[in-house]
C-alpha cells in the first residue's frame, strides 16, 4: 500500500473508528481514569481479553454428552448435524466430548490452561421453568435479539439500552495515572464492552496501526496529501465546533502515530500462528497478534490494567451449519492457542485472562440446516492463570421438555454478572466495586467459580 492509498484508506479507518461522538470521541484520548481509595488487588499488572463470538455461538454442539441415553436424545434432535460418537474428544469427567475440530482447545483444557463455564446468559433473577410458565415477565425482554443480548453481555445488566461496558466500568474504579492512550482497547471497531459514556473505546485497526510508523504521521513533512489534511485542521476557524474538531483530529493522528511507534519496538512474534484461509480467522488472527504487543507495551503506555477486546464474526449459523461452523471453531481455538504461547514466549502470560461472550447459545433443535437463537450458552476461559481442565457447572441435558428448557430454549444457570464477577474479582476489584460495575449482582447468590488459582482473586 502506497501513502495516498495509506491516506485514503488507513485515515478513514481511525477517523471512523468512534463515529458515535464526533468523529473523534469514540477514541477516549486523553482519557484519565477515575482514581479511587478502595481499590483492592490492584498491584501488578493484568490484562482482560475478551472474545467476543458474533452471532451467537452453538456452544451446546462443543460439549456433547456421551452417555449411552444422553447421546441418543442429542442424537435425536440434532439430527444430520450431530457429531458421531466416534468424532467426539472425551473433555471433563467423561461424560461429554467435543467434535475433533477443537483439539487445539481440548490441547489447553488438559494442559490446565482452559476452562469452560456452563449455560450462561442473561437472568432478571435466578429463574427455573415454572417461573416463566406461571409469569413469563421473568425473563428479559429480547431474549434472541442479536443487538438486545450483545448490549446485556457487554453491559453486565438485563438493559437493553444500556450505554457503558462492563469492561471499561472496571478500569475507570481502579488506581491508574492518567494516560495518553486508553487502555480500555477495541481491535475490532468501536464496542460497547471497552466504552463508558466517560471513557470511550480506544477503537484500532491492527493492520493501520502496524504501519502508521511507516509514514510518519506526526508531522506530516514532504507527504502532500497529509499536508493537505493538516492545513485544514487549523485552528483558526470561528465556530467552535470547528477548532475543538480541528484539535481533535490532529490529536487522533498524533497520538495514533505514538501508538504505532510504541508498537514497532516491539518484536513480532516469535511463536507461528496457523496459516489459515478462513477469512474470518485470518481477521481474527491479526487482532490477537496485535493484542500481545499491546499488552507487551502496557508499561511504555503507562497501563497497569487493560481490557482489549477482539472479536470473530459469522457464528449466526441458521443454515449450513454443518459445514460452516467446524471451519469457524478450529480457526478459534487454533488460534487461541497460538495466542497463549505468544503470551508464554513474552513472558507474559501469567498476567492475562482470555475469555469469551457471544450473543446467546443456539436451540438443541435444528431449523433446515442449522439452529436458531437461543439463549443460555458455554463460554470459555484461558489462560495461564486459570484452574484450568473444569467444567463450572452443569451441562444442560439436551431435549424439549427437560426442566432446563422453556419454549426450546436453555434457561441460565449463571447470570451474566455472575460470570463477570468473578473476572473482575481475577482483575482486582474488591466486593464494593464489583457491585459498582456489576449492580445487579445483587439479585443473585455470589459464586466463586473456582477458575483462578491465585486466593487473592477469590470474592470477598
Amino acid at each position: 500500500m502506497n501513502r495516498r492509498e495509506f491516506f485514503q484508506n488507513g485515515i478513514g479507518a481511525i477517523l471512523s473508528a468512534g463515529s458515535n461522538s464526533a468523529m473523534i470521541g469514540g477514541l477516549g484520548l486523553l482519557n484519565s481514569m477515575a482514581a479511587t481509595s478502595n481499590s483492592s488487588n490492584s498491584s501488578g499488572y493484568k490484562t482482560l481479553v475478551m472474545v467476543y463470538l458474533n452471532g451467537g455461538v452453538d456452544s451446546l454442539g462443543l460439549l456433547v454428552p456421551t452417555g449411552a441415553s444422553e447421546y441418543a436424545a442429542y442424537k435425536d434432535l440434532r439430527q444430520h448435524l450431530a457429531v458421531d460418537l466416534a468424532d467426539l474428544i472425551n473433555i471433563g469427567s467423561g461424560d461429554h466430548g467435543t467434535p475433533s475440530y477443537c483439539h487445539n482447545m481440548v490441547d489447553l483444557y488438559d494442559s490446565g490452561k482452559l476452562s469452560w463455564v456452563s449455560n450462561v446468559g442473561p437472568l432478571r433473577q435466578p429463574t427455573t421453568k415454572a417461573m416463566i410458565q406461571n409469569n413469563n415477565k421473568v425473563m428479559p425482554l429480547f431474549i434472541g435479539s442479536h443487538n438486545s443480548q450483545t448490549i446485556m453481555w457487554q453491559s453486565g445488566t438485563v438493559d437493553a439500552s444500556a450505554r457503558e461496558g462492563w469492561g471499561a466500568r472496571m478500569l475507570e474504579l481502579l488506581n491508574q495515572p492518567a494516560q495518553t492512550i486508553s487502555p480500555n482497547i477495541s481491535l475490532d471497531r468501536a464496542q460497547l464492552f471497552t466504552s463508558t459514556l466517560s471513557t470511550p473505546t480506544f477503537s484500532i485497526n491492527p493492520d493501520v496501526i502496524q504501519n502508521l510508523a511507516t509514514f510518519n504521521l506526526a508531522d506530516g513533512e514532504g507527504n502532500p496529501d497529509l499536508d493537505l489534511f493538516y492545513s485544514m485542521q487549523n485552528l483558526d476557524r470561528s465556530a467552535v465546533l470547528d477548532r475543538e474538531l480541528a484539535s481533535r483530529n490532529r490529536s487522533t493522528l498524533e497520538s495514533f502515530s505514538a501508538l504505532s511507534e510504541t508498537i514497532e519496538s516491539i518484536q513480532l512474534s516469535s511463536v507461528d500462528y496457523p496459516d489459515d484461509l478462513h477469512v474470518e480467522g485470518q481477521l481474527f488472527q491479526r487482532q490477537l497478534k496485535m493484542a500481545a504487543r499491546l499488552i507487551e507495551a502496557a508499561p511504555d503506555l503507562g497501563h497497569q490494567r487493560q481490557v482489549l477486546m477482539v472479536q470473530m464474526h459469522a457464528y449466526d449459523t441458521h443454515d449450513n451449519q454443518d459445514r460452516i461452523l467446524p471451519g469457524l471453531v478450529s480457526s478459534l481455538f487454533s488460534n487461541l492457542e497460538a495466542f497463549q504461547r505468544d503470551l508464554e514466549a513474552r513472558g507474559l502470560d501469567d498476567r492475562v485472562v482470555t475469555f469469551s461472550q457471544s450473543d446467546f447459545g443456539r436451540t438443541p433443535t435444528i431449523n433446515a440446516n442449522g439452529t436458531d437463537h437461543g439463549w443460555g450458552g458455554h463460554c470459555f476461559v484461558m489462560g495461564t492463570p486459570v484452574s484450568g481442565g473444569q467444567i463450572v457447572g452443569q451441562i444442560p441435558e439436551f431435549g424439549v421438555d427437560t426442566e432446563k428448557m422453556v419454549y426450546n430454549l436453555p434457561i441460565p444457570d449463571f447470570s451474566v454478572e455472575q460470570y463477570a464477577s468473578n473476572l473482575a474479582s481475577w482483575f482486582g476489584l474488591n466486593r464494593s466495586q464489583i457491585l459498582d460495575v456489576l449492580p445487579g449482582l445483587d439479585r443473585f447468590e455470589d459464586v466463586d467459580f473456582g477458575l483462578f488459582s491465585d486466593p487473592t482473586a477469590a470474592h470477598s
